[in-house]
This record gives C-alpha cells, structure tokens and sequence, in this order.
C-alpha cells in the first residue's frame, strides 16, 4: 500500500474494475492503495450515473486549487496597521494586543502569527524588510525552543540567590555585572556596569579565554569600590576565583540561561552594540577608541537617575560619602 495521491490512470483503473464488478477490496489490491481510500473516492466522486474517471479526475483538479494554506494576515488594512505600527517601534505583542485591544478583546491575529508573517511573506519580508523594525533586527528568527541545561564547569560556583539583598535595592555604589560580549574572528569585549550609577567599563579582549577575561576585569576593578560582581555562566568565567583573590570582589552567578538577572548589563550590551553591530570588525579598535564608547555612555542621560549621567550620579555619591552622607541612586531600571 502507498500514501500518494490517485492519479488519473488510477481512477481510470477504479472505472473499468468496477464495470468489471470488482470488490472494492480487490480494486484497492489491484490499484495498490487501502481500501478506504478506494471506497472515498468512489462515495464522494461518483455521479448520479455511476463512477466516471473523467468527472473524478476533473474534480479533483478543482478541489487542489482551492486547498493551499490560507494566510492568516491577508486583510490589507490589518497589514498595513501591523506595518505602521511596527515603525513606530512597537512590538508584535503589543500590535497584537491592541488590535485585541481595539477589537472588543476578539483575537484579530496573535503575536507569532505576525512573527511569522513577517518572515514568510513576500511583501512584508522581501519588498518592506519589516523584520528591521523589530527590537533586534535580526534577518533571521532565532529558534523558539530552549536549550538544555548542563552541569557548570565553573569551580566553586555561588549562586546569585544567595547574594545580599542589598544588591537589589541599587542603592550602594560598588556592585557590578559583568558579561562578554562576541564579534568575528574570537574578538570579544568584557562589559562591567555598576547597578547604582550604570557607570559602565569596557575592555577589548583579543580572545574570549578565561585568563584574559579573568584579567581584564582585575584591571578595570582593583581601583575601584568593589563589593560584588554578578556575572553569567559562560566558560571565560571559570578564573572568578582570581578576581576574587585579588580585589576582594563577591562573586555571583545568574541561574543557566537566565540573563534577566543581570538586565542592566544585558542593556549595557546593547547600547555597545549601538556603536559596534554584532558582525562589526573589531580587529582594529583601540582600547582608547573603547574607552571613548564607555565615555559618551557614561555621559548619557538616563531616565531612571532622573535625567542625571551616571558620571553626575557617580559624583554625587562619592563627594556624599566623604561627606558622611548616605546617598540613594534612583530608579530601578537602566
């Protein structure tokens, strides 16, 4: 038995068989198809005259025009508002559930159908590259799908669940993230941010390896104050112990897959990638011209520290210490 489809000489052999007073049984031997298939076609294909191979076969030629998969997104104007919407910088969430929203909360169309729109289009993909409007950009759609956990290579790893909830509040200068960020040809960048300030420190690292990463974030912290340093689970990591060691740092890490727990440095990230895309050569950046990126950001206003920079905030909080005050940072959010 097969699963292809009949064709028309498979039908023409179901006509003459039948003329023949052949069992459906033996037809569907003869033709090598199941029997259930055999008995379908005939119910449903027959005319009030009997069964015709040429009525049949027309159509069924008639049924396969009308049977491909309709799209979900195929109103003109329900394209063009996720259109205008998504340049205005909105998210498809957010289009979705205002459409929702809009729509006496019926469900016009959902998130991942306009994902998926987006990508599988023509005009959408091809013609207006909507997917540039998203948050990232990406040509792309990364997988959905998780990825597995392992067991940490990391020594004497100490979960960030056990660091001082003072950490949270971002009311003490000295606690810090840190994170690598990856370009082409093993290029990477270390980000350190501090949480109360969003002061931020960038070093160029001519590879991502533990020694180097274990090194460069030495140097940017031994002068500086240093309580804690919340860091994610990648292998450049596994030197934190030398860090520790040597400035007296805390050392925590984020659960696997779990960026969200250090957010202000996965921000961080993303403002450096507003300077150096992620395909960007960086072969021939200078720790200086570096340097200048980590300046500009740390003379940028934020909205969290009430339109401050976070060198202002920086400021004011050391010049409070020498002073004996005890300073709060606002905000919660970079």
């Amino acid at each position: 038995m097969n699963n292809k489809q009949l064709t028309a000489a498979d039908r023409g052999a179901i006509e003459a068989l039948l003329q023949e007073n052949y069992t459906i049984r033996k037809i569907a031997e003869v033709i090598g198809f199941d029997k259930s298939t055999v008995s379908r076609e005939i119910k449903n294909k027959s005319t009030p005259h009997g069964y015709f191979a040429w009525s049949a076969q027309l159509d069924y030629e008639k049924q396969r025009k009308h049977c491909c998969k309709k799209k979900k997104i195929n109103n003109s104007s329900t394209q063009k508002y996720i259109s205008k919407k998504l340049q205005l910088g909105w998210s498809p969430e957010q289009i979705a559930g205002r459409l929702r929203k809009e729509n006496n909360n019926k469900t016009v169309v959902c998130h991942e159908t306009i994902y998926a729109w987006l990508y599988s289009d023509k005009w959408a993909f091809k013609e207006e590259k909507l997917f540039q409007y998203l948050r990232y950009g990406r040509k792309k759609r990364k997988k959905q799908t998780g990825r597995s956990t392992h067991r940490s290579k990391i020594p004497n790893r100490v979960s960030v669940h056990l660091r001082p909830k003072v950490v949270e509040k971002r009311t003490e200068y000295g606690h810090w993230e840190g994170d690598s960020v990856i370009y082409p040809n093993k290029y990477a960048i270390n980000t350190l941010n501090d949480l109360s300030t969003g002061i931020v420190k960038l070093t160029k690292l001519q590879r991502k390896t533990a020694a180097l990463t274990a090194l460069a974030m030495k140097n940017q912290l031994e002068d500086e104050v240093a309580y804690t340093l919340t860091l994610d689970n990648g292998l450049e990591f596994t030197e934190h112990e030398y860090v520790s060691k040597n400035i007296g740092v805390e050392v925590y890490f984020c659960d696997p897959y779990s960026s969200w727990q250090r957010g202000a440095n996965e921000n961080c990230n993303m403002l450096l990638r507003g300077y150096l895309p992620k395909k960007h050569d960086i072969s021939k950046l200078t720790q200086k011209e570096l340097d200048q990126i980590a300046d500009e950001l740390n003379n940028r206003p934020r909205k969290r520290l009430n339109y401050q920079t976070p060198i202002e905030v920086y400021n004011t909080l050391t010049s409070n210490s020498k002073k004996g005050i005890n300073s709060v940072a606002v905000g919660s959010r970079i």
